[in-house]
């Protein structure tokens, strides 16, 4: 393919549709066409393939070479409000006739073979279609029209999430005229096979002397799906908030919540102190365990491969972060590693984290907190399984956990500190809720950080089903674990799946193989949190286990539903990449 040679033909073929505008106006025959009943149809047949192309409930359809804006127009005669619509054209003036009938509607003047990759992202959409775009070749060559149509095609690609659609002249007619361009489907064929495999098509039964091809994508899979109980499973514990009409502050389904995860977790019932959310139950659990910074003790020493919500809830209690690199083996904070931290005589609070639910020791940490003095809180916000299960146990040092949708148990929003200290604990209870304990006396720094009646009503719903859900995630790590390098549960909580890429460069391979199915996937946390833009000037260690560990854990599919094909596209497209 000749890339100067498309670029010239692209540059002929808007001159040939601007000198037919110029002459015959904002009309059919303006657009190379000898009856207007004949460009409708096309229209049709086209908005027809791009609805059977998506199932989602709103189409973005991106119709490149949209000239005077005339696909708009015959999309809004039909009411065709699943469509959400934008238009690029080479020609400045035929978009002026576009945006002059339609003011509202994005329409981007762009030359899509000397784009750059930022200037083409106005083009992602769900379905990009050309009508017209490749009919005409004026005097052009068959070869250098063909190198136009292929260079398009293959610019365009990557930006539409289900797929491509456009028209050619077909060689199946009485006699095909020089100026029009005419493909083979043999020839049609072969190249978008190269594009999308199998998944290609042809329609030519529409009565013109054209057909459309297309070339489709697999529907984009999730990195992950939340499912929360169902409405009908919520009627019984709303039905309460009826009668109590107390939607806060500790009300009836907040106490039977925090009880029932109290049993299930084999904790007593005041060990267990719900909250609005994860970062707010670290917030709470550090204002309770070390309050606030102080001039002598301004520092917190924590990982710098965590979510960025961690190093949020620290800095909104007061502390400078100083990030520590983790070990290798665990992902986590070494105690003995920290206890010889040159910062720890700064140090008013250290923050381990569970990553991927993967719990550190609650007794080493215990036990480093007796010897220095220095609080500490473990962030586990996907550590519920792991401490249901017994493969954990919580301690005197209090334990965060998260029941944001993202995790396998849920709330859909909300969070609980765990800890079997009963002074302490009190004072994490209070610090979530204005410094207010047993009368409305504030004693000591706090936030308003209380689950919501409603959010408990989800999560006793979800305590309902736990088993069921449990179960489903079950088979899903089950299916994963018979892949290599697939780290799932009970390594890890049940709502990640990793895998373990050797190096940077496999890492990369197996991303842009994911990303060309179309499937989702994750650096959950990041680079690191030094890498992130809000936390790359606060003091840290050398961080060379968490700038190779990082970028090679992927995050891959979950969610309890997930069905055994999805996995296996999922296994298969990281085997494109690494090989057998």
């Amino acid at each position: 393919m000749d890339v100067s040679s498309a670029r010239r033909a692209s540059a002929r073929i808007a001159r040939f549709y601007d000198e037919r505008l110029a002459v015959f106006g904002d009309t059919a025959a303006g657009a190379g066409w000898p009856n207007a009943g004949d460009r409708t149809t096309r229209f049709d047949v086209m908005l027809d393939l791009v609805a059977s192309l998506s199932s989602e409930p709103e189409i973005a359809l991106c119709d490149l070479g949209c000239g005077t804006g005339e696909l708009f127009a015959r999309i809004n005669e039909r009411g065709l409000s699943d469509i959400r619509y934008s238009g690029v054209d080479i020609s400045e003036s035929t978009l002026g006739f576009a945006r002059s009938k339609f003011p509202d509607v994005p329409f981007h003047r762009l030359d899509v073979l000397a784009a750059s990759d930022q200037e083409l992202e106005p083009l992602r959409c769900d379905v990009l279609v050309a009508n017209g775009l490749f009919t005409v070749k004026s005097d052009l060559t068959h070869d250098e029209m063909w190198d136009y149509l292929t260079a398009t095609l293959e610019r365009i690609w990557p930006l539409a999430r289900r797929g491509v659609a456009f028209n050619v002249m077909s060689v199946a007619v009485d006699r095909e005229r020089d100026d029009l361009f005419h493909v083979s489907y043999d020839d049609l064929a072969r190249f978008l096979h190269g594009l999308a495999g199998r998944s290609i098509g042809f329609r030519a039964d529409y009565g013109l002397y054209e057909y459309v091809a297309y070339a489709t994508k697999p529907a984009t899979l999730p990195a992950y799906r939340a499912r929360l109980p169902l409405a009908g499973a919520l009627t019984p514990y709303l039905a309460t908030l009826d009668r109590t009409r107390r939607y806060s502050n500790h009300g009836e389904l907040v106490r039977r919540f925090e009880s029932r995860v109290a049993e299930h977790l084999g904790l007593g019932r005041d060990e267990t102190v719900s909250a609005s959310s994860g970062t707010a139950a670290i917030v709470g659990a550090i204002l309770g365990s070390a309050g606030r910074a102080t001039d002598a003790a301004p520092y917190c020493l924590c990982p710098a491969y965590t979510f960025v919500g961690t190093a949020s809830a620290i800095e909104q209690c007061g502390y400078r972060l100083h990030l520590v690199d983790v070990d290798p083996n665990d992902w986590s904070l070494d105690p003995d590693a920290v206890e010889r931290h040159p910062r720890l005589a700064q140090a008013g609070l250290v923050v381990v984290v569970a990553p991927y639910g993967r719990m550190p020791s609650q007794e080493r940490w215990a036990a480093f907190q007796r010897r220095t003095g220095i609080p500490v809180v473990i962030d586990a916000a996907a550590g519920f399984e792991a401490l249901g299960e017994r493969r954990a146990v919580a301690g005197t040092v209090p334990t965060v956990l998260s029941f944001q949708a993202s995790k396998s148990f849920s709330t859909g929003e909300g969070g609980a500190v765990l800890c079997t200290d009963g002074d302490r604990a009190t004072a994490i209870a209070r610090a979530l809720n204005f410094g207010f304990f047993g009368d409305r006396t504030s004693r000591g720094p706090s936030i308003n950080g209380k689950m919501s009646e409603y959010h408990a009503a989800v999560g006793l719903a979800e305590l309902d089903g736990w088993a069921v859900k449990r179960s489903g995630f079950g088979r899903v790590a089950a299916d994963y674990a018979r892949s290599e390098r697939i780290v799932v549960s009970p390594l890890i909580a049940s709502c990640y799946a990793l895998f373990e890429a050797r190096d940077l460069a496999e890492s990369t391979a197996v991303r842009a193989s994911l990303d060309a199915l179309a499937i989702e996937h994750r650096l959950w946390y990041g680079g690191g949190l030094h890498r992130e833009p809000a936390f790359a000037s606060v003091e840290r260690d050398r961080l060379d286990t968490t700038d190779d560990l990082a970028p090679r854990l992927i995050g891959l599919p979950t969610a309890p539903d997930l069905d055994a094909s999805s996995i296996r596209r999922v296994v298969e497209a990281i085997a494109r990449a690494t090989g057998p």
